[in-house]
């Protein structure tokens, strides 16, 4: 039989073990938080704000419509401006993707980085994109879009996803994906199987589409 001051002794270094685990979790949670919020309030400090995008040209080559084949085929370069309007934070672009619509029909997309761009504080970066070639379904042979190109002139639409990664010094980083939209590109066709950007360019309208 057990003595009563041992049965005692081990009851007593059980309860201490769990204190001392429950206090240590304890400890670490507190931690953890305290972590979160210190980060949390340094980013608030910083206030990053999303890039700005904008369309500096777009050139089409070996455009064609064919109203009875059901066809529209051409081949797009886009040139766009990231600028990072940030005086404390860099811009990571982990993946972007670009889509070409003629009113909210998709055209030809492609992705517009393989690798991450690096945008450093208060600085901008070109990126050019080339959409592939393909048929166009039938639902885009619109009256307007060949009375539009007859006349010289189409308007297109570009839309993009980015994830955007946030980086500031020590501070662990922040991402985001964010949705642009760059509407009424005028394009000019002279010929016609070549068309290009009129005017200066346009700026994208910004959406955060959340982390």
């Amino acid at each position: 039989m057990e003595h009563p001051q041992t049965i005692g002794t081990t009851t007593r270094r059980t309860c201490c073990h769990t204190s001392f685990f429950r206090d240590l979790t304890l400890i670490v949670v507190s931690i953890f938080v305290i972590l979160m919020a210190i980060i949390g309030i340094a980013w608030l400090a910083m206030h990053p704000h999303d890039p700005f995008l904008e369309v500096i040209s777009l050139s089409v080559t070996n455009f064609s419509v064919s109203v009875s084949d059901s066809e529209l085929r051409g081949k797009y370069e886009l040139s766009l401006t990231i600028t990072n309007p940030n005086k404390k934070v860099q811009l990571v672009l982990d993946s972007f993707n670009v889509g070409l619509l003629y009113g909210h029909v998709l055209l030809s997309e492609a992705a517009g980085q393989q690798s991450p761009l690096f945008v450093n504080k208060m600085e901008n970066k070109c990126v050019k994109v080339e959409l592939a070639e393909r048929n166009s379904p039938e639902s885009v042979m619109h009256e307007d879009l060949v009375e539009n190109w007859n006349k010289g002139v189409v308007k297109f639409n570009v839309k993009m996803g980015v994830r955007v990664r946030f980086e500031a010094g020590i501070w662990p980083s922040r991402e985001q994906f964010l949705h642009a939209y760059c509407g009424d590109l005028n394009v000019g066709f002279s010929p016609k199987e070549t068309g290009k950007l009129l005017g200066v360019g346009k700026d994208c309208n910004i959406v955060n589409a959340g982390s």
